[in-house]
């Protein structure tokens, strides 16, 4: 009797110690991302055919979690990480453009136009010809400015993913890694539970870098999935690495960036998720279209100009009608002449400038009308007209000729098109981050610590642990008792 009454408070000692080291565990890390809340598992000890209980054993130290909750966070998790970089990036290049600022691109055409202006009410005054070419120059270098800032974020955006893909490829190892020492675990309760929460820390991680999806397996495994391809099953690790090609200046050229496996190039992993999802689509897509925009604006911006100086004569020029040089160029120091008929050349933002020739001889703008008469300024009046309409129409020998959206008014759409994306994306990560929270709320209320539930359960099994002790001393005492009568 004694000794089964001994080994019943043993194995209530036992059990209580377990539940106290448990507690110990879950207050210590509370706080710890990735941990899994633990509780230990008891059951009735019974000998098969015993009426009577035989004590408590400690079944396992359990986790808890909630696989679908889980998935939940995870998913969240990616499309915060990936709305937020979004959000980032999209500012970073509107702040390349400086818009809008007092002396931003649109404020330098506004300051030509108002040139061009002065110089078609005085055309005789040569201070007037300098002005124009000092403001064209502001414009181009601008323009310049504008198109190596956006092609900074691009070549900063594209370091930042290279890096990523390293720190994302070391995160797959480890989780294989885990899984392998998970396979191999001995089932002492709770001996797996610390590498779980190490593979939940690393799995977290790579939720919010690349949105990948986690499908729990045997033993606190797990596989690895990003649209259907596997990155990580058991201990095999399928690297990954960026696939690029170069890219303009302006960055103009869109899609030149994947991702694919890097032992089946022509795997495409479609990230679409996570910081790494976010960069590739802003690398893709948002950045190229606002190469564009600085592209189509110096396109506009020269050819209509260019366009119109054709139509005119300078007071330098010895020729008789139509002969204005261009005013801007497609490369610093060229002096290449935009045809008065045909298809308009395209321009290039981050290489566009002006006439060295007319650098050098300002006169040689062509603000008066065909043939030149000196004091008529109507041509150099016609370029400052393109400041206030929508739309410019050259007209070549009495022949409307191309006709685009006038620079300015192209300009400023391009911009409020920039500010709405970086609003949309401002609003997507506002909500993006609620959705996480939500998420988040709902896994921890399952899995996460509740401290004051654990200092409860400490209560509980402290008298737990102080009444097993008390049947030992009680059933010590009373055999003493029984000795001291024999």
């Amino acid at each position: 009797m004694s000794g089964g009454s001994l080994s019943i408070a043993l194995s209530g000692l036992n059990a209580a110690q377990t539940g106290l080291d448990t507690v110990s565990e879950n207050i210590s890390n509370a706080n710890t991302p990735g941990y899994l809340k633990e509780t230990a598992s008891l059951a009735n000890q019974q000998t098969p055919g015993d009426a009577i209980g035989n004590g408590v054993t400690v079944t396992g130290v359990v986790q808890s979690s909630n696989s679908f909750n889980r998935q939940l966070e995870l998913s969240a998790n990616g499309a915060q990480s990936y709305a937020n970089q979004i959000q980032s990036l999209l500012t970073s290049a509107q702040a390349s453009f400086n818009e809008p600022s007092s002396n931003g691109i649109a404020e330098q055409m506004n300051t030509l136009y108002n040139n061009f202006s002065a110089l078609a009410d005085t055309p005789t005054q040569a201070s007037n010809y300098t002005q124009v070419v000092a403001s064209a120059q502001n414009v181009a270098t601008s323009i310049n400015q504008a198109a190596a800032n956006l092609s900074a974020v691009y070549g900063q955006a594209s370091s930042s993913a290279s890096t990523m893909v390293e720190t994302i490829n070391s995160q797959l190892q480890q989780v294989a890694s885990i899984n392998t020492q998970l396979a191999s675990t001995s089932l002492t309760p709770g001996a797996s539970n610390t590498l779980v929460d190490q593979q939940n820390q690393v799995i977290d991680k790579l939720a919010s870098e690349i949105g990948v999806t986690s499908i729990p397996g045997t033993a606190g495994q797990t596989t690895l999935l990003i649209g259907g391809v596997s990155l990580v099953q058991g201990g095999q690790v399928s690297a990954i690495k960026l696939s690029t090609q170069s890219q303009t200046s302006p960055p103009s050229t869109s899609g030149l960036n994947s991702v694919v496996l890097e032992s089946s190039p022509q795997t495409t992993v479609p990230v679409t998720g996570g910081t790494l999802g976010a960069t590739l689509q802003v690398m893709n897509t948002n950045l190229p279209k606002y190469g564009v925009y600085l592209n189509t604006l110096a396109t506009n911006l020269a050819n209509q100009v260019n366009y119109q100086l054709a139509q005119g004569q300078a007071s330098s020029s010895s020729s008789s009608a139509g002969t204005g040089i261009p005013l801007f160029v497609n490369t610093p120091g060229s002096s290449s002449n935009t045809p008065s008929t045909g298809t308009p050349p395209p321009y290039n933002a981050a290489t566009l400038g002006v006439n060295q020739a007319i650098v050098k001889t300002p006169t040689l703008i062509a603000a008066s009308g065909s043939p030149y008469a000196a004091g008529d300024g109507s041509n150099a009046q016609a370029i400052a007209n393109q400041q206030t309409v929508q739309r410019v129409t050259v007209t070549v020998a009495g022949v409307p000729g191309p006709s685009s959206q006038a620079a300015i008014a192209g300009w400023a759409s391009s911009v409020a098109n920039v500010g709405l994306d970086v609003q949309s994306a401002t609003a997507n990560a506002s909500n993006a981050t609620n959705t996480y929270n939500q998420a988040y709320t709902t896994e921890k209320s399952v899995s996460g610590v509740a401290v004051n539930s654990q200092l409860v359960n400490l209560v509980n099994y402290q008298q737990v642990y102080q009444a097993a002790a008390k049947v030992i001393s009680t059933v010590a005492a009373t055999l003493q008792s029984l000795i001291q009568d024999v």
